[in-house]
C-alpha cells in the first residue's frame, strides 16, 4: 500500500480556517492517511504587537498552545495515525535570527518555508491580485523567486510550499522571469530542500496545482524531493485532490515522495 500522507494543514488559530483540529485528524484517518503533519501559520514576528494580524496567522502568545494541541492529539491518535508537529513559516529577508529564536524551543517534525510577504505587502491576500496591475507581473514574480532562492539557503526549512503562488488568482509567470524560476529551482537543488506539490491550487482561480506541471518536472529532474499538500484550512479540505495530483506527479515523471519525523527525511515509493 502507498505510503498516504498530508503535509499542509492549518488550524483555527490562523483566522482563515475553521474546524476543530481533533475534526482534521478524524478526516485524516477516514481518507486512509498514515500521517497527518499540522503546519499553521508562524506568529508574524516580523511586524510589531503580539496579534498584528488575527487574520492572517496566530497570536504570539497562541504558540505555546498550538505547540500542545498538537501534541496532545499525537497522542491520543497513537496507533491510529501519526499526526506531526510543524509550522508554516513567513521567510522574511533580514529577519533569519528572529524567526531561528521563535523556532528553537519546540520539537518540529517538519518545517516549511513560505514566501507570502513580497516587496512590503502580501501576495496573496484578498484584494492582492491588483498588486499585478498596478507593479506588473514580472515584478512580482521576480521578487517572489528572488526570496523563494534565500529561503531554500537559509537552512531553517525542511520543505518549499506553493513554489509558483504568484499565480493563484490568474497571473502567469512572464517570459523574461524564466531565469528567476530556474535560479529558485537550482537554489532548492543546492540546498537539498524538499517542495510541497499542493492540491490547493486546484481550489484557487488559477486552478492547477502547484507547482504547475512544467515546473514541477523541472523540479522533478532536478531530483528535488516532493511532498503530497493540501493546505487544507477545513476538516474536509485534508487530502483533497490527492488523487489529481499523484497523478500529476506521476505524469511529471516523480516515483517517489518524502515525509518527516524530527526533521529526518523518509523516501517513500508513490
Amino acid at each position: 500500500m502507498p505510503y498516504a500522507t498530508d503535509y499542509h494543514v492549518h488550524t483555527f488559530r490562523c483566522g482563515h480556517a475553521g474546524g476543530a483540529s481533533r475534526d482534521y485528524v478524524r478526516t485524516a484517518i477516514a481518507k486512509g492517511l498514515d500521517e497527518i503533519a499540522f503546519t499553521d501559520h508562524v506568529p508574524l514576528y516580523f511586524m510589531e504587537g503580539d496579534d498584528p494580524l488575527p487574520e492572517f496567522a496566530m497570536a504570539k502568545d497562541e504558540l505555546d498552545g498550538y505547540v500542545a494541541e498538537v501534541l496532545a492529539l499525537r497522542e491520543e491518535f497513537r496507533g491510529d495515525i501519526d499526526v506531526l508537529l510543524g509550522l508554516e513559516c513567513d521567510y522574511v529577508e533580514g529577519r533569519e535570527p528572529e524567526l531561528r529564536s521563535l523556532l528553537s524551543p519546540y520539537p518540529w517534525d517538519v518545517l516549511l518555508g513560505s514566501v507570502h510577504w513580497v516587496a512590503g505587502a502580501w501576495i496573496d491576500a484578498p484584494g492582492s491580485a491588483r498588486r499585478h496591475e498596478v507593479e506588473g507581473s514580472r515584478a512580482i514574480f521576480s521578487e517572489y523567486y528572488r526570496l523563494l532562492s534565500l529561503a531554500a539557503a537559509s537552512g531553517m526549512f525542511d520543505v518549499l510550499t506553493h513554489f509558483d503562488l504568484p499565480k493563484k488568482f490568474g497571473h502567469r509567470r512572464p517570459f523574461e522571469c524564466a531565469g528567476d524560476e530556474a535560479a529558485a529551482v537550482e537554489a532548492a537543488r543546492e540546498s537539498g530542500i524538499a517542495v510541497e506539490l499542493s492540491s490547493a491550487g486546484l481550489r484557487k482561480p488559477i486552478g492547477e496545482p502547484y507547482p504547475a506541471p512544467p515546473l514541477l518536472r523541472a523540479l522533478v529532474l532536478a531530483e528535488i524531493p516532493l511532498v503530497l499538500s493540501s493546505d487544507a484550512h477545513a476538516p474536509q479540505e485534508v487530502a483533497w485532490g490527492r488523487a489529481a495530483i499523484l497523478e500529476t506527479a506521476a505524469a511529471a515523471g516523480a516515483v517517489e515522495h518524502v515525509s518527516f519525523s524530527r526533521r529526518k527525511r523518509t523516501r517513500h515509493p508513490l
